[in-house]
């Protein structure tokens, strides 16, 4: 009895310890380059994406980003929402600015809708 008790804990173990293998997301976390503005390199943090999108065309996330100077980096949470089709960055919580193509800011935005798969067109008819 004790025998069959004692292979049934070990089955089940064993089940537990492999569903926790399969389950687990075996995706690394990596900082992937986005851009260079002429003096810096930036690098998106993809571990730190959080996906605030709650309506279709209110697409919003938050994303740490480190900033690499010469030898120095620096890490900074940019945050990003859209209203109306419009585009608006903030950086360490402080004030909104607005995000036209081509800026560093832009090239994170689309880095994130892609990665998120949050990048459908979003129409204002």
């Amino acid at each position: 009895m004790l025998k069959k008790i004692f292979c049934a804990a070990v089955v089940l173990a064993t089940l537990y310890c492999a569903a926790v293998l399969l389950l687990v997301d075996s995706a690394a976390a990596q900082d992937v380059w986005v851009c260079n503005d002429g003096k810096q390199d930036y690098y998106v943090q993809t571990e730190s994406f959080v996906n605030r999108t709650q309506y279709r065309d209110n697409r919003q996330f938050t994303v740490d980003v480190s900033i690499v100077r010469g030898s120095g980096a620096e890490r900074k949470n940019y945050s990003f929402r859209e209203n109306d089709g419009l585009i608006y960055c903030n950086i360490d919580g402080g004030e909104d600015i607005f995000v036209t193509r081509g800026t560093t800011e832009d090239k994170i935005w689309l880095f994130g809708l892609e990665f998120l798969g949050i990048n459908y067109e979003v129409s204002n008819r």
